[in-house]
């Protein structure tokens, strides 16, 4: 797993907060062709970053009256090479087709998500897993997206609390740094890791630089390897 994340000099990742000179100088275009890079199986990201960026807001659809489904995991495209993660514990996000810009979408969820939504779900071929009775089980998640689904390399993409959730448990392998010449100091603003002191299974963790490297508008590219203990 790949954290590949954009952020200012001092962590902050929400862009609203830089401007309109961020968004003239195309940086997001500079973090797409990184990503694409990578040449990796899927991207994961958490259901707020889906819902701003992906599904417009829209509300769950539940398909009323609907028999009961056993909680079994579902692949609604047997043909599908590259894949869309979405971490959605509760089934909160509103699909309406089950792929985005031709990455197949794979909901991960827990068995606590009602019947309705999973009708829906294979109704419009969205695949869908689960990975915990109530809470998730991050490691479960990986292995099964690596063998129903033949993943080997995915983009962890997500906000600050899933990416420090994964860090947390061991899961991320390598981290992708942009880090933008600017400074937010928003107090209290998401940052690359966010990680809940009270829920912490792991101390900091050290890293090793891969690669730096220095790109267009002064935007500084690190490659960093997680030391696992």
């Amino acid at each position: 797993m790949i954290c590949h994340m954009m952020s200012s000099i001092d962590g902050r990742i929400l862009t609203a907060n830089w401007g309109s000179k961020y968004q003239s100088l195309g940086l997001n275009k500079i973090y797409e062709t990184i990503h694409e890079s990578f040449d990796a199986d899927a991207w994961l990201c958490g259901r707020v970053t889906m819902e701003k960026d992906f599904t417009g807001g829209a509300k769950p659809i539940i398909k009323p009256g609907h028999h009961k489904i056993e909680r079994l995991d579902f692949v609604g495209d047997r043909t599908a090479d590259s894949f869309a993660i979405a971490i959605d514990k509760d089934g909160k996000l509103g699909w309406e087709k089950n792929e985005i810009s031709g990455d197949h979408v794979i909901a991960v969820l827990t068995e606590k998500v009602v019947d309705g939504y999973l009708a829906h779900l294979q109704d419009i071929g969205v695949s869908y897993i689960f990975a915990g009775t109530d809470e998730l089980d991050f490691k479960l998640a990986l292995e099964k997206l690596s063998n129903l689904f033949g993943i080997k390399t995915i983009m962890l993409e997500g906000g600050g609390h899933l990416n420090g959730s994964m860090l947390d448990a061991g899961l991320v392998d390598e981290i992708s740094l942009l880090l933008l010449p600017l400074v937010d100091g928003t107090i209290g603003s998401a940052t690359s890791f966010d990680i809940d002191d009270e829920h912490r299974k792991l101390p900091a963790q050290m890293l090793s630089v891969i690669e730096t490297q220095t790109l267009a508008h002064g935007v500084l590219h690190v490659k960093y390897k997680v030391d696992h203990a």
